[in-house]
């Protein structure tokens, strides 16, 4: 009877643990960047502030920027795989969360570049027929300065436009051993804020703090 007695009591210990165990693990919450701890480091390069956490399977580095005279802001992303089997990377699950927990998605790179573009081209046109003093034949015809400074922004916009397409982060099965990198854009908010960066790689979740100007493009008024 004492026999069965331990053996049932040892049988519900080793179920109670690997309950525990395996709740710990579904509850695991994110993997947040803070200064001096550990697995995070931080280093100034360029005037921009990169950011790095490192787990058992996944080193990440990650920078926040101006996409200059755009309305995006960019961010840098690097990720090493010291994992035995695959991760997977996709710059959609990027999100940043301000201050007042609105949520701004990662913008997919080809449509956030058609956007860059089409905007420069409107004030392209804008610009080249703003403050017309000159009439001729009944026609508004822009100044020579007028007309440089609009093929200059068009071809800025289209340049940044091409910049975004070229250097996107992918989305891929990162195998062991290797690692990626690329930019993940989002739209800017109209003041300069906080943010949360949250971005999921295989199943670890990673939260970093940044700060972004939002300026807006200097030929926007």
């Amino acid at each position: 009877m004492m026999k069965h007695l331990l053996v049932s009591t040892t049988l519900s210990f080793a179920f109670l643990f690997a309950q525990d165990a395996n709740l710990n693990q579904r509850s695991a919450g994110p993997i947040r960047w803070a200064d001096g701890a550990p697995n995070a480091t931080y280093e100034m390069k360029n005037d921009t502030k990169i950011e790095g956490l490192k787990t058992d399977d996944v080193q990440i580095y990650i920078s926040l920027a101006d996409l200059k005279e755009t309305e995006y802001n960019r961010v840098w992303v690097q990720v090493y795989n010291h994992s035995k089997a695959p991760v997977a990377v996709d710059p959609q699950s990027a999100i940043l969360i301000n201050e007042k927990d609105k949520t701004i998605r990662a913008e997919v790179a080809d449509k956030a570049a058609n956007s860059v573009q089409k905007y420069g081209e409107a004030k392209s046109q804008e610009l080249a027929s703003a403050h017309c003093s000159n009439m001729i034949a009944t026609q508004c015809q822009p100044t020579p300065s007028q007309a440089q400074v609009a093929k200059q922004v068009a071809a800025y916009s289209a340049q940044q436009a091409q910049w975004i397409k070229e250097n996107a982060l992918l989305q891929k099965a990162l195998a062991p051993g290797q690692d990626t990198q690329g930019y993940i854009v989002f739209k800017k908010e109209k003041k300069k804020a906080n943010y949360i960066l949250k971005l999921t790689v295989g199943t670890e979740t990673f939260e970093f703090p940044v700060t972004a100007e939002n300026k807006a493009p200097s030929f926007a008024d």
